[in-house]
């Protein structure tokens, strides 16, 4: 039988400016946040966003202090 550990966290809240994939500059609020790094590295943080116009997901870099949320 499998274990499966659901974590809790906090809905993000903190817009980041991101460039959506039609090319224009936005002010967005995150989907979810979280660290992606290879074994032993430090990584970055990835946000996934939804395009206002289009309605579509894409993935962003977000600074490193936004804290880890969706």
């Amino acid at each position: 039988m499998k274990k499966v550990i659901i974590m809790a966290t906090e809905p993000c809240k903190k817009t980041v400016r991101v460039k959506t994939p039609a090319g224009k500059d936005a002010d967005l609020i995150p989907k979810k946040v979280w660290r992606l790094s290879p074994s032993g590295r430090k990584g970055v943080k990835i946000g996934l966003f939804q395009d206002p116009e289009t309605g579509k997901y894409f993935r962003y870099r977000v600074p490193e202090d936004y804290p880890e949320c969706g």
